[in-house]
């Protein structure tokens, strides 16, 4: 038997764990994990990609490795965003299906091998985890949510109502994600982009391990105006089209103008004339934000700086090497 084409074939699983500031739960977590992937796997791997966290998570990480031969490390050089760590993950492992899930404890590793049932039976490249309750979460995050879902349904057309990124991608999938050149990224988006054949199941939204949830309102924004403008341009054509509504009301105004002047009638209406002057004035500022937002996509894409930078890399033997 070649022990060594043995060892060298790639794994039938790997998890990408995005993980910030999760050093509290980190060891329960993957407990838990490794606990569950025994059950359901025949083989495994488990990249911890750490996103410039500010607490010990990295050194907790570390002090894991000896426990789990399948346990991976990848830590950034700063915080450059989920969607940075989930792409580093994604272009390091080897396994034959991948499964995205969070360090929180949120995404049930018991929804494991509900998950894996649908692939390995063939019947869809990508299952995808939907939520059916949070009620876990405060009511300000599921506004901010329910509020992010319906403007992403509004402006792109997608329906991200429960979407999380807990979701398994087959290895085609992966590689074709891996393959867009993009740099601006939207993990969600992309994977429904790519057609291929999808099931979902759904799960309610555990407590957290530890601590409380890294989105604020104002990331919450700028991960909007980013999925917005790398998935869709049609905040652009809502632009055209509120400037061929200005044309409209200037030439409606235009006819009543023309009318009281041949008709010897005196021009009132100073009020209306204000809110509509404000009205299109605001929307030309709101017009050239919109440019803005795209033309700063583009920028970044131009530049071609790479999505993250990797500071270090460890494997199950503890022993850290640069990228």
């Amino acid at each position: 038997m070649n022990t060594t084409a043995i060892a060298d074939a790639p794994p039938e699983i790997s998890i990408v764990v995005p993980a910030f500031n999760e050093a509290d739960g980190l060891s329960t977590f993957l407990e838990q994990l490794f606990g569950m992937l025994a059950q359901c796997c025949a083989s495994y791997e488990v990249w911890v990609v750490d996103d410039g966290s500010r607490d010990n998570t990295w050194e907790r990480l570390r002090a894991e490795l000896p426990c789990y031969p399948h346990l991976r490390g990848l830590r950034f050089t700063r915080n450059f965003g989920k969607e940075a760590a989930i792409l580093a993950g994604l272009r390091h492992v080897r396994g034959q299906a991948a499964v995205v899930m969070d360090a929180d404890g949120q995404h049930p590793v018991a929804l494991l091998p509900e998950l894996l049932t649908p692939w390995r039976a063939g019947n869809a490249q990508i299952v995808a985890a939907r939520k059916a309750r949070r009620d876990t979460d405060s009511f300000i995050s599921r506004l901010q949510a329910r509020m992010f879902n319906q403007t992403m349904h509004v402006l792109t057309g997608l329906d991200l109502e429960g979407a999380s990124d807990f979701r398994l991608l087959d290895r085609r999938v992966v590689d074709t994600l891996l393959a867009f050149p993009e740099k601006v990224r939207f993990f969600r988006g992309m994977t429904v982009w790519t057609g291929f054949a999808t099931t979902h199941v759904a799960f309610d939204v555990a407590p957290r391990i530890a601590g409380s949830s890294q989105w604020s309102t104002a990331q919450l924004t700028r991960l909007a105006i980013s999925a917005i403008t790398s998935y869709s341009a049609k905040p652009l054509g809502m632009i055209f089209r509120l400037g061929l509504l200005g044309m409209v009301a200037a030439f409606l105004l235009l006819l009543q103008a023309l009318y009281s002047w041949f008709g010897d009638i005196a021009v009132s209406g100073w009020t209306s004339i204000t809110v509509v002057v404000l009205f299109f004035g605001s929307a030309n500022l709101l017009g050239i934000g919109v440019l803005g937002a795209y033309l700063a996509q583009i920028f970044d894409e131009v530049k071609a700086r790479p999505e993250y930078l990797v500071r270090e890399l460890v494997a199950d033997d503890g022993g850290s090497r640069s990228p």
